[in-house]
């Protein structure tokens, strides 16, 4: 099959596939297709290596902006700490003494 050729019923169900396997093995589902497809169809290859690659840069940008909230909610709780002990120290780091 050339790329922008026609397509076959199989090949567009394995597409679809390919990019709805985030909901079930993301990254490893779309990435198992293109290995197994790649040399019989460029189409089905094509879409699972979009989509392998969209979600292995959705599951870095979640891991990142996860890791920052936890971050946000240890520093919060830390804060809340101080607070209720009178402490006036500053309670986030960055921050400095705005307020005072």
């Amino acid at each position: 099959m050339t790329f922008g050729g026609e397509t076959t019923s199989e090949e567009r169900t394995l597409a679809l596939v390919a990019h709805l396997l985030v909901f079930i093995a993301p990254v490893l589902g779309p990435l198992v297709i293109y290995l197994i497809k790649k040399d019989t169809s460029r189409f089905v290859a094509y879409h699972a290596l979009q989509a392998t690659v969209f979600q292995l840069i959705a599951w870095i940008i979640g891991g990142a902006t996860c890791g920052i909230g936890f971050l946000l909610v240890v520093l919060s709780i830390l804060a809340a700490i101080k607070a209720n002990k009178g402490e006036w120290e500053e309670p986030y780091p960055l921050i400095g003494s705005i307020g005072r």
